[in-house]
C-alpha cells in the first residue's frame, strides 16, 4: 500500500511541475517597452518594437551595450568582470529583467510606457 502512495505522489508532484512549466510559458505576456535603471534611477526607456543600439554608463564607469531587435532586449557587451548580464540572453516577457550588479544597472520588460 505504502508503494502506491509513493507512486500517486510522485505522479502529482510531476503533473504540478509540469502545470507550472505550461502556465509560465504559455500565460506570461509580451512587453512593449524595456526601462534601464541605474542606482534604480530611470535612464532610459526603449520601445521593444523599434531595432536599436544604445550604450549605457553604469555605475564604476562601466559601459553596456543594450540592443532592441526582434521585440526583445539584451545585452551585446559589458565592461563588468563577470559577464552575467550578457549571458542572460534576450528578453521579451513582462516583468523578466536582465542584472549587472557591477555597474549597478537593471533592464527590465514592462508592459507600456505609462507604466
Amino acid at each position: 500500500m505504502k508503494k502506491y502512495i509513493g507512486v500517486a505522489v510522485v505522479i502529482l508532484i510531476v503533473a504540478v511541475c509540469l502545470a507550472w512549466i505550461f502556465l509560465q510559458e504559455n500565460v506570461t505576456v509580451s512587453g512593449n517597452v524595456a526601462e534601464i535603471r541605474v542606482d534604480n534611477e530611470t535612464v532610459k526607456t526603449l520601445d521593444l518594437s523599434k531595432n536599436t543600439e544604445i550604450t549605457v554608463e553604469g555605475k564604476n564607469n562601466i559601459m553596456l551595450v543594450v540592443v532592441v531587435d526582434d521585440g526583445s532586449v539584451y545585452v551585446k557587451s559589458s565592461e563588468c568582470p563577470d559577464k552575467i548580464c550578457v549571458n542572460k540572453g534576450r528578453i521579451s516577457k513582462e516583468y523578466e529583467t536582465i542584472v549587472c550588479l557591477p555597474a549597478r544597472t537593471i533592464i527590465e520588460v514592462k508592459g507600456n510606457l505609462s507604466e
